[in-house]
């Protein structure tokens, strides 16, 4: 059941991504005066760290949609409320489980285990600079939950776990209101202490997305 939905939710990914790249009609408003952000975008972590978390190697990639709308604005900042949906979230972890060997002995193998998941980030906030210019650098971050097809990362945690994250990049913004991010994120994961186990996880990512202003 839950691969059914997983699959459902990456084909109206697909058919959102399809739909943000259809020409539009050139507006006649200037792009900074366009309020409303609609976009896709994808991360992949490149180091799992144990500051909060205490999972060690993980791994951690997802694919999301994005609505922004800009709260407060003048001709040098642009501050955005933002609403991300992930319906495709895939986290890796090692584990060690105990093979027989056939003559009455055991030993310890170290494999990777692959869990698939989905949530919502419905609390975000984010603050671009140069406003104006093409090239906006900004700061962002974002809280929400993730839901898993199993427990993770180890036996006695959770399937729904928290998630906030927060970091930076730059958006590359046209004057026909396309726009290109880049960015780096840290992000937590954890159950909350609802579970008998809460090892949390601490990973590093980068992400890239496209965006169209209206």
């Amino acid at each position: 059941m839950f691969q059914k939905q997983l699959l459902a939710c990456m084909a109206l990914s697909f058919i959102f991504a399809l739909l943000l790249f259809v020409p539009h009609a050139a507006a006649q408003e200037p792009v900074e005066n366009r309020r409303n952000e609609f976009g896709i975008w994808g991360g992949i972590s490149f180091d799992a760290m144990t500051l909060i978390g205490k999972t060690p190697d993980a791994r951690f990639g997802n694919i999301g949609l994005r609505y922004g709308r800009i709260l407060a604005a003048n001709d040098s900042l642009a501050f955005s409320w933002t609403i991300d949906a992930v319906p495709v979230a895939v986290l890796s972890v090692s584990r060690i489980t105990i093979v027989p060997t056939g003559s009455g002995t055991f030993i310890a193998q170290r494999d990777r285990d692959r869990t698939y998941g989905a949530g919502l980030s419905p609390i975000g906030l984010k603050l671009n600079f140069r406003r104006k210019q093409t090239v906006q650098p900004f700061v962002s971050g974002s809280a929400g939950f993730l839901f898993f097809s199993k427990v993770v990362p180890e036996p006695g945690a959770a399937r729904f776990n928290f998630t906030y994250d927060f970091g930076g990049g730059v958006q590359i913004v046209r004057n026909s209101g396309r726009a290109f991010t880049f960015g780096y994120k840290y992000q937590h994961i954890s159950n909350g202490y609802h579970a008998p186990n809460n090892p949390g996880i601490d990973v590093q990512m980068i992400y890239g997305g496209f965006s169209i202003f209206k």
